[in-house]
């Protein structure tokens, strides 16, 4: 969780108070919010879709064979790294909306589920900790957050909803077919496993982005962005 929360300070960062600036302007806020809540849904379906695949021979190839075991608890939380993201933008609306109280009252409630779904782990170990983490936080945190945070303001909870939903077939695709693609080569060494499986993952979803418009259309806006930060440069 802490690469994810390192990736996203710096979005925050800036992007808290641009929203802030359009308050005035609701439709603007709303445009502005949901495009770059686009580019994260996309972004993390395609690449938490690719890692729970492959958490086995990554785990290997990354820290030794003596890890083996940690590559299912490593793959346990690849849905928490889908959610986090997402119900962390989402709060960006409470900051930059002054809605304190709101945020207060999600994140109380967030932080007593999470509790709760360790001790409901604990007794299956610590797969049972990631498992019920990250469960947790797909069926619960995540509907709680968007629930609250579209009761009012410009962006709706259904919005939250409908943005996430449009890339989930993003992940489906992307996690079985490189799944599939690793029980074909599992007896391989770890090492080309990953090779084959990484790059396998990556075609295809590059594939389902290029070939669906909403998923394109996301994509093209991303690198535009990339572009028009680099000539800034």
């Amino acid at each position: 969780m802490r690469p994810l929360e390192q990736f996203l300070t710096p979005i925050n960062a800036v992007f808290v108070p641009a929203l802030s600036r359009l308050q005035s302007q609701p439709e603007r806020y709303r445009f502005t919010f949901l495009r770059l809540y686009e580019v994260i849904a996309l972004i993390g379906c395609f690449f938490t879709g690719l890692i729970l695949a492959l958490s086995h021979p990554l785990t290997i190839v990354l820290l030794g064979p003596k890890w083996e075991k940690a590559a299912a608890i490593f793959g346990g939380f690849t849905i928490a790294a889908l959610c986090f993201p997402l119900a962390n933008a989402s709060s960006w609306l409470f900051t930059s909306q002054g809605r304190g109280r709101d945020m207060l009252i999600a994140q109380s409630i967030n932080s007593c589920v999470t509790v709760l779904s360790f001790f409901a782990g604990l007794p299956f170990g610590p797969l049972g900790v990631a498992i019920a983490f990250s469960a947790s936080g797909l069926l619960i945190r995540l509907p709680v957050s968007y629930f609250i945070v579209g009761r009012c303001g410009p962006v709706r909870t259904a919005d939250l909803w409908m943005t996430f939903l449009r890339h989930l077939p993003l992940w489906i695709v992307v996690f079985f077919v490189t799944w599939l693609t690793r029980s074909l080569v599992v007896d391989l060494t770890p090492l080309a496993q990953l090779l084959i499986c990484a790059t396998v993952g990556l075609v295809t979803g590059a594939a389902f982005i290029c070939s669906f418009s909403p998923q394109r259309q996301v994509a093209i806006h991303l690198f535009q962005t990339l572009r028009e930060l680099k000539k800034v440069r």
